[in-house]
């Protein structure tokens, strides 16, 4: 799980100065009692209306899922302190850690 690997990888986050934070499609409770269950150390954020999904272009349409039939692909993104993406990276559900590549990210605008 993409939110499980941010966790792992946390305090190397902290150390490059970055807050992390997740942000779901899902509900809010469905979110606390993933983010619960799991210990994260960062806010797992809810976005019911798909207004931050929309805004940065990672939503699809899911034939497989009909009640939430607009998902959010698994998506990174690097925001520095004056509010510019620096890095955008957005993958096919399945593929797993991009960390190391957010991480030298970070380590380039330091």
């Amino acid at each position: 799980n993409h939110a499980r690997s941010f966790e792992q990888d946390y305090s190397k986050f902290e150390a490059a100065n970055a807050q992390v934070l997740g942000v779901s499609v899902d509900l809010g409770r469905a979110n606390n009692a993933f983010a619960g269950t799991h210990g994260f150390s960062f806010p797992l954020l809810s976005d019911t209306e798909r207004v931050t999904a929309k805004a940065y272009g990672v939503l699809y349409d899911d034939p497989k899922d009909s009640v939430l039939f607009r998902r959010a692909k698994r998506s990174w993104f690097v925001i520095d302190k004056e509010g510019f993406i620096r890095y955008a990276m957005t993958t096919d559900p399945g593929e797993f850690d991009k960390n190391d590549e957010v991480l030298q990210v970070l380590s380039e605008l330091k």
